[in-house]
């Protein structure tokens, strides 16, 4: 980390300032790390990933090569995604949430995530890797690893605060 991302890490509150305890929804990456069910969905040129957790919605463009001009920041930004034979690559930026992950580390504006999603030869499961590159925060690209399970159902989420 920068010196500047390891100065909010350690004013960071875990009870006053943790953004996980509370029912707002939470952005990119963290959404990503949650153990809740996922749902990928073709919408035309796009891809659609439900996500339980907070019932979200992201929308993976493939028709594209960048963010358009002027698209807007959010807190899941702006994913366009592309095959590399079986894996889908999505690199998302514009990005607003400012949390890397539960513990205080900063994510700036200027992050670019790139995702990879690989399923196993056998179907049980989606591999996830995730590159952050932020230069505000980071000193090199930081990736993240895990695995997606596959066939389970949605449900509506319900929050509790605090939980």
């Amino acid at each position: 980390m920068t010196e500047a991302a390891r100065g909010s890490v350690a004013a960071f509150d875990r009870a006053a300032d943790n953004p996980t305890l509370n029912c707002t929804a939470k952005g990119m990456p963290m959404i990503m790390e949650n153990p809740y069910p996922f749902e990928f969905v073709r919408d035309g040129d796009d891809i659609v990933l439900r996500i339980e957790e907070y019932d979200l919605v992201r929308t993976i463009h493939l028709d594209e090569d960048a963010a358009p001009p002027g698209a807007a920041v959010s807190p899941l930004g702006y994913s366009v995604g592309r095959w590399e034979g079986t894996e889908l690559v999505v690199t998302t930026t514009r990005v607003s949430w400012p949390w890397f992950d539960h513990v205080g580390i900063p994510q700036s504006r200027s992050s670019v995530l790139v995702g990879r999603f690989a399923p196993r030869p056998d179907g049980s499961r989606l591999d996830y890797t995730l590159t952050v590159t932020d230069p505000v925060n980071f000193t090199e690209p930081v990736m993240l690893a895990h695995w997606l399970d596959l066939g389970e159902s949605i449900v509506p989420y319900e929050c509790a605060e605090g939980v």
